[in-house]
């Protein structure tokens, strides 16, 4: 096999290769006698066809699959010779055979840039300074004494705004399609900014035992796709009328909360926690900062395959918050060209962030261990709610393992140059 490879520009390598014509012959020779054994033809025993019948019937067919074939082992073949890593499968451009000489085929590929950063060393940066104060921490224990709060019926009075009522719910659709209801059971909170202010309306003033009936229409750009455009009759029926009542901060609500012996504890593992965060949030403002001067300062080509799947990423995220919108991407309207060329200088900047981390680390011997990988597959699974081992699984049988030790490279080589930079906090 002969192999020629001609750089096309940074990112870009054309693929020139030949393979001999006499190995062809040999291939082509082995595919008629293998499909002559399985091939059916009137008049012919199974696994008894002459080879020159099936020469003559089916070599063209063989011939092509064996061409195929060929082109694509001996493509792989060529790249592992020349130690080229391309980022996508390569794009097969020509073709050539003519029976007794030489195939020959080219094929382009995009390959990660060679690229050798400097300056990453003793960088320097300055983040906004997180102070905890106590306000926050008290904050934080208000927040735990409301979500341990209880509902405790209320008499004598009417619906206040916070109340929360229990009672049924009935409708009718007057204009537009939807699902009529008759009695479905209703907990609402009086007054709730997510509440329609229909609701908030109809219910406030409402004594046990008494129902009001109201007609709401929607507008056509709706949140809920349901009810766009939709005019709806209500009535509401309360039954009862509840109040939330927040436990006091007490050694009381300690115990409630918990493995607490008092207040004190709960605090400082409060106070412990904020300090966390933080922490996070600096340490993240101060990568985003380390990387952001890295990308300005190494400019260099990216692979454009690389760059439009950054893009098609973003995309499907814009498309997954519009179907969560209940928004028909389909039909919203959107330049999606416009969109992707608004996206693209952004990708560029991802791509290259990625390939400037890959080569610090490339360079400072950083890489992902099966360990790092099997407790990055626990967290994930963790936050998931899923099973580690078949998660880890899952992400072999879809080759994405090798991408995620890629990632797990990049976020340890981003770790590298933030513990070795001189970060400065500042304000607040």
């Amino acid at each position: 096999m002969k192999v020629v490879v001609n750089e096309l520009d940074r990112c870009r390598r054309g693929l020139e290769v030949e393979v001999p014509g006499e190995r062809v012959l040999e291939e082509l020779e082995r595919s008629l006698r293998e499909y002559a054994r399985r091939a059916r033809m009137p008049g012919f025993r199974a696994g008894k066809i002459p080879l020159d019948v099936v020469r003559r019937r089916f070599g063209k067919e063989v011939q092509d699959d064996v061409i195929d074939r060929m082109v694509r082992e001996y493509a792989l073949r060529a790249l592992e010779e020349k130690k080229l890593h391309p980022v996508q499968d390569p794009v097969l451009d020509s073709v050539d055979y003519q029976s007794g000489r030489p195939l020959t085929f080219r094929a382009t590929c995009e390959v990660r840039p060679i690229v050798s950063v400097s300056g990453y060393k003793a960088m320097a940066a300055s983040v906004t300074r997180r102070e905890v104060t106590a306000e926050m921490v008290e904050e934080s224990l208000r927040e735990l004494a409301g979500r341990a709060a209880r509902l405790e019926a209320v008499t004598g009075r009417p619906v206040q705004k916070g109340d929360h009522i229990v009672g049924t719910l009935s409708c009718r659709f007057l204009k537009g399609k939807g699902k009529n209801l008759s009695g479905e059971a209703l907990l609402l909170e009086a007054g709730a900014e997510t509440n329609h202010p229909d609701f908030n309306a109809a219910v406030l003033g409402l004594q046990p035992g008494e129902s009001r009936s109201f007609e709401t229409s929607y507008p056509d750009d709706y949140p809920a796709e349901s009810l766009r455009g939709c005019t709806v009759a209500y009535t509401v029926s309360v039954k009862e009328i509840k109040k939330k009542v927040v436990p006091p901060l007490d050694d009381d609500l300690a115990r409630e909360l918990g493995n607490f012996r008092d207040l004190g504890e709960v605090r400082e593992k409060v106070r412990g926690e904020i300090e966390r965060r933080a922490a996070a949030a600096e340490r993240l403002e101060g990568r985003e900062k380390l990387l952001a001067e890295l990308v300005e300062h190494n400019a260099f080509e990216v692979p454009d395959s690389l760059v439009e799947t950054q893009i098609d990423n973003r995309l499907e995220g814009i498309v997954r918050e519009m179907v969560a919108q209940g928004m028909d991407p389909t039909k919203a309207p959107v330049n999606w060209r416009e969109e992707r060329e608004k996206l693209a200088p952004a990708a560029v900047k991802t791509v290259r962030a990625m390939l400037i981390l890959e080569s610090i680390a490339a360079q400072e011997g950083i890489e992902a261990t099966d360990q790092d990988v099997n407790e990055w597959v626990r967290e994930e699974a963790r936050r998931r709610g899923a099973n580690a081992a078949e998660l880890k699984d899952q992400l072999a049988q879809n080759a994405r393992l090798s991408g995620l030790r890629r990632q797990i490279v990049r976020e340890k080589a981003l770790d590298f140059v933030l513990d070795g930079a001189n970060i400065t906090r500042e304000g607040k």
